[in-house]
């Protein structure tokens, strides 16, 4: 008889969809999917043969008194229960504890997601940390820090509504724009930390906790946090590695697999956000590709009980290029996806805005028109197979003329 994975989903994502349902499948697990966007799921399934679950189910999956009613009404004897959504962690950690499985912890997973309390939790550890203050709308809170800072929704994901202030009517300015959108919603304010970006991808069994490697991340010009590119074991990520690594243990982070961010300062590494799901945007992918084993099914064994046991380093060269618009239009031009080969360099090239198109700027990881992402597990350089992509990528959005 086979054994029960269960993948809590959200929205339909090709993390998801391409990544962990074909690994679960290909396993040789039952895989039964539950979501709150059960329709969109199904529609994909009847017209993309690599998302094949074995059953589709509907529930509020941000519940987990609902995700553990929806699976004892259906009489299912989970294995293990998994998601890669920011949002579910902490439903779907008390939904397999509930079950006696193996799980992330709780009240970690909930202090990753929210970003205010991520702050106190360094403050309580005395780990690296930035000044911060939480902003309500209608409060009238002191902000006692010195300008610039970073603003961004207190539970946000990506870079989505993130934006470096430089002064107090420029907060203001993002504070009244962004309770228009969101009334009830808190914001972060912090102390804007100078230096570069990278990522840390960590696996853990329970028992260890270990580093696959990292990126070194180029951002964006402010007042935005738009990442545009990505190198794979950068002189950044490799040079404050342990440092990062350590913080991240002290945080509580030990079980799954684990996306997180920092950035180095002069006094060193400063975490950004913890992501306690894969890092994502494509880059998933890229080190499905990269590495010596597969990437989302040795997630998938963690949850299944399985140990660590083996050399889990991804060695190699990889970048990621984001196609990044400019301004708001009808998208323009004739860029499709592809793969291509050359001897042990694969660049893929994911489209992922189509002509005609209208697209609005949200000056966040939603204005990509494209990833283009290069490996080489030799460690060519990739300097050519980059530019030869971009010579030929012709995708934008025209400007639309007011009649």
């Amino acid at each position: 008889m086979k054994s029960t994975m269960i993948i809590v989903s959200h929205v339909v994502n090709d993390a998801v969809t391409h990544g962990f349902v074909p690994a679960a499948k290909a396993m040789d697990l039952h895989v039964v999917l539950i979501t709150d966007h059960k329709l969109s799921h199904l529609e994909l399934a009847s017209r993309d043969s690599h998302f094949n679950p074995d059953t589709i189910l509907e529930c509020d999956v941000f519940n987990p008194l609902e995700l553990i009613e929806t699976i004892t009404e259906h009489e299912l004897k989970p294995d293990a229960i998994f998601s890669n959504s920011d949002h579910l962690q902490t439903s779907t950690a008390i939904c397999a504890q509930f079950f006696g499985l193996p799980a992330k912890d709780w009240s970690v997973t909930l202090k990753a997601k929210n970003k205010h309390l991520t702050r106190q939790v360094l403050n309580e550890k005395a780990l690296p940390n930035t000044q911060s203050c939480l902003l309500h709308r209608h409060s009238n809170v002191a902000l006692g820090m010195a300008f610039p800072v970073v603003a961004k929704p207190k539970e946000g994901v990506a870079s989505l509504d993130v934006q470096r202030c430089d002064t107090q009517s420029e907060l203001d300015a993002y504070c009244e724009a962004f309770w228009q959108k969101h009334p009830n919603a808190a914001i972060l304010v912090e102390q804007f930390l100078q230096g570069p970006l990278v990522t840390l991808e960590t696996l853990g069994d329970g028992n260890q906790l270990i580093t696959v490697g990292g990126f070194d991340v180029s951002l964006s010009e402010p007042p935005y946090f738009i990442e545009t590119a990505a190198d794979w074991n950068g002189p950044n990520g490799i040079a404050h590695r342990e440092a990062c690594l350590a913080q991240l243990k002290a945080f509580g982070v030990g079980f799954g697999v684990c996306h997180s961010e920092f950035i180095i300062t002069e006094n060193g590494p400063v975490l950004v956000e913890i992501n306690y799901r894969s890092i994502g945007d494509g880059r998933e992918f890229l080190l499905n590709n990269l590495a010596h084993f597969g990437w989302f099914s040795t997630i998938l064994g963690l949850h299944l009980g399985r140990r660590l046991d083996g050399d889990y380093q991804i060695h190699g060269s990889a970048h990621v290029h984001y196609v990044v618009a400019e301004h708001s239009g009808v998208i323009d031009g004739g860029s499709t996806s592809f793969t291509q080969h050359d001897d042990d360099i694969i660049t893929q090239q994911q489209v992922l805005k189509n002509a005609g198109e209208h697209f609005q700027q949200s000056y966040s990881n939603k204005d990509y028109l494209a990833r283009i992402s290069i490996v080489s597990p030799s460690g060519r350089n990739l300097d050519q197979a980059l530019q030869n992509a971009l010579s030929n990528f012709d995708l934008a959005p025209t400007r639309e003329v007011a009649a």
